[in-house]
């Protein structure tokens, strides 16, 4: 049995056994060349020595030719002949002429072999131990009696053994460092078959022996139970092969499943399955030969394609070439990779002329369908790609609408569920997954509920309006357009896209609300005014005059309403939305903010006790326009007063900080929800929502309040909280530097 490596990484480890194996085999070979005027074990074969060493030299290197290669992952074990052929050598050549016998044969056959120089020197020192520890064995159990008997049987046996133990320990080092396994591992896995294979040497070698002393013409015939035991080796050998090759199939199969890394795992694998030494894909879209060489099994190299396979890239059928190929290689499996009308390629497999396994057209029939699966897979790795790529755009498009988009299966179960319709719900697309849609909006009306999936084999496209309620409590109203796919009376699924009508809701509701308000306001005033006017003129003469002072009093009163809520009407026509516009026209001076608060709360009547003041005992000079201060701070706190329940009171505090002074009107009422802290300053805005509006006004209090602030130098904000109630503050410069 003989061993061979592939990879050149493998050289220190093989010249190390090597060194090792020669140093043991010198200090054999000096204590054989005591005993080299020793006869031979057996003798009687009747040929002269010379010729005899000459001839048994001969048949140990056809032997050693003789050469059944079995594959351990990127290592290849090599079993011959040798063994039977040293059997005979130590029984009939004294024991210096044996080892000179055994030793030359290798050499000449490692030159015909064309081998490495350091395999050549790894097989010669592994055998040189070996073959001297044979010898050693064989004379000092069977001593040199000319004849075969039962010491000789049994020092033949011993010293094939010891024979093969020495050299399935050497190949054990390498196999190891090759495989990565234990070298005892590997012993003991192959040491059955190793005995076996010693046993049978054994019988083979004797048997050759009897008959070369007793009928030397029957010698031909001991070629059969040679060839039976070669037959036997390569059968051993094949079925190995095809063990390891199954497996790295099975891994192919997946490999193509999995459609990740295809090319460069496809070919480390394919070489593996057909132990060549090349294994190459020339990839018609790239241009480049993507290759896997078996001194670098590990590494896949990219690079040109050379030219004895670009001239086959047109190949429309499997090829098997042993000519115009390169001088190293010795044949050449080429199939085309093609599938749906589609070419990707070519895939070829190389053995070389010094290489371990010759390719052949059995190797052809397994290689063309794995072509043909290849370009199944790559087909279906495009197609993936592409679905991939246009999931992805779709997955943008879901993702970056400004319009809301869902998907459910037929019995309402979420699938989908973006980003902008998580902003508009207050529910995140996680939360959303796998729950029934019903059970994520809660929308308050039963009418509204029914808009869920209003879908229906009849009517898969349709549109509805809902109304539902945020967890923060702010009401949305949303339009939702279904597109619904049944299979039968089966909903499969419902695409809903979802846009959010709540502006455009609150402001139609406003404009309508705005009118009527305005009708309101102009008609409260002017009903006493035209009643009061009639009383004057029908009865204005026989009148107390008291009672007509009063009368004409409360004409010009509401007179005054009237031009007020004119003057606002216009004052917001003129005034835009923006931040950069002019500041209003005020006649500003100096003022007594303590002063003016009591007044708006003596106008007010304290609301029947609702409103409490909090106000410094010495004067808070301020620089402001007094009728308008009296405007704005009046407007907060009747705002405090109707959006709060009638038994809670309003308070209002004074102070001073930072050179300023500043009022703060606290109200403990529903509160403003987050999303309209900023939106309660703009033009004729309502926080109440239109659908359940339970409050009156023309939503420009707080709009000219805060642009009369700034025209005065001040400022107005709020802090709010749903539920809890809402602290409006007005800054105004004070008149001097003034500290608290």
């Amino acid at each position: 049995m003989a061993a061979a490596v592939r990879e050149s990484s493998r050289d220190p480890v093989m010249r190390r056994v090597a060194a090792v194996s020669l140093l043991g085999a010198v200090l054999t070979a000096a204590a054989l060349s005591q005993t080299a005027e020793r006869v031979s074990i057996v003798s009687g074969v009747g040929l002269p020595d010379g010729w005899l060493l000459l001839g048994l030299t001969v048949l140990t290197c056809a032997s050693e030719l003789t050469v059944v290669r079995l594959r351990h992952g990127d290592a290849v074990e090599e079993l011959s002949l040798y063994e039977a052929a040293l059997v005979v050598v130590v029984l009939l050549l004294p024991p210096g002429q044996a080892l000179l016998a055994a030793l030359s044969a290798l050499v000449v056959a490692s030159a015909i072999q064309r081998r490495p120089l350091v395999k050549a020197v790894f097989n010669l020192g592994t055998y040189a131990a070996a073959v001297s520890g044979l010898i050693l064995v064989v004379y000092a159990v069977a001593g040199t009696p000319g004849q075969m008997t039962v010491r000789v049987l049994l020092g033949v046996l011993l010293g094939t053994l010891l024979f093969t133990l020495i050299n399935l320990g050497c190949l054990a080092q390498i196999l190891g460092v090759v495989s990565g396994a234990s070298p005892w591992r590997i012993i003991r896995d192959e040491a059955p078959l190793s005995a076996y294979m010693a046993v049978g040497t054994v019988a083979t070698g004797l048997t050759t022996v009897e008959i070369a002393r007793h009928s030397p013409m029957l010698l031909p015939f001991m070629a059969m139970p040679a060839l039976a035991l070669t037959y036997a080796y390569r059968a051993a050998a094949q079925e190995a092969d095809e063990r390891a090759r199954s497996a790295r199939l099975l891994e192919l199969s997946q490999v193509l499943a999995e459609r990740e890394d295809l090319v460069r795992r496809f070919l480390l694998l394919l070489r593996e399955a057909f132990g060549a030494d090349l294994a190459a894909a020339d990839l018609t879209d790239t241009g480049e030969l993507v290759s896997v060489d078996v001194n670098a099994p590990a590494e896949v190299a990219i690079g040109p394609v050379p030219s004895y396979l670009a001239r086959l890239r047109h190949l429309d059928r499997p090829e098997h070439l042993s000519k115009g190929l390169p001088t190293d290689l010795r044949h050449l499996l080429v199939v085309p990779i093609e599938a749906g009308g589609h070419r990707f390629g070519t895939v070829a497999l190389g053995s070389r002329i010094r290489g371990g396994r010759q390719l052949s057209m059995r190797d052809m029939t397994l290689l063309a369908p794995l072509g043909d699966a290849l370009a199944v897979a790559l087909r279906g790795a495009e197609h993936l790609d592409r679905l991939v790529e246009e999931s992805s755009k779709l997955h943008a498009v879901v993702e970056q609408s400004s319009a809301g988009i869902v998907m459910v299966e037929g019995d309402g179960i979420v699938r989908m569920w973006n980003e902008a319709f998580a902003d508009l719900t207050g529910v995140a697309a996680a939360e959303a997954d796998g729950r029934r849609l019903a059970d994520l909006l809660d929308v308050p009306g039963a009418d509204d509920r029914a808009g869920l999936l209003p879908v229906t084999p009849q009517s898969p496209k349709t549109t509805a309006e809902i109304t539902i309620r945020r967890a923060d409590g702010e009401l949305r109203r949303l339009r939702l357009a279904h597109s619904a796919v049944f299979t039968g009376e089966r909903l499969v699924r419902d695409v809903i896209v979802i846009t959010d009508l709540t502006r455009e809701h609150r402001v139609e509701r406003l404009k309508s609300d705005f009118i009527a308000t305005v009708s309101h306001e102009l008609r409260t005033p002017l009903t006493p005014i035209i009643g009061y006017l009639d009383l004057l003129r029908t009865r204005g003469a026989r009148m107390a005059p008291e009672k007509r002072a009063q009368a004409l009093e409360l004409v010009a009163d509401r007179a005054r309403h009237m031009s007020r809520l004119v003057e606002d009407l216009l004052l917001a026509s003129r005034v835009g939305d923006g931040q950069d516009e002019p500041a209003l026209r005020v006649d500003l001076g100096t003022h007594d903010l303590v002063t003016l608060v009591h007044q708006v709360a003596e106008d007010m009547g304290g609301a029947e006790g609702r409103v409490v003041t909090h106000l410094p005992g010495e004067p808070v000079e301020v620089r402001c326009d007094a009728g308008r201060t009296i405007q704005v701070i009046g407007n907060l706190v009747g705002n405090a007063l109707k959006y709060s329940p009638s038994t809670e009171r309003v308070d209002v505090r004074l102070g001073v900080r930072d050179a300023r002074a500043w009022v703060e009107v606290i109200d403990r009422g529903r509160g403003i929800p987050a999303d309209q802290l900023t939106k309660v300053f703009e033009k004729f805005h309502r926080v109440e929502d239109p659908m359940t509006m339970s409050t009156g006004g023309t939503g420009l209090g707080l709009f000219i309040a805060r642009r009369l602030a700034h025209a005065m130098g001040g400022d107005i904000s709020l802090i709010s909280a749903l539920g809890t109630g809402t602290t409006f503050t007005l800054t105004l410069p004070l008149a001097h530097a003034q500290v608290p």
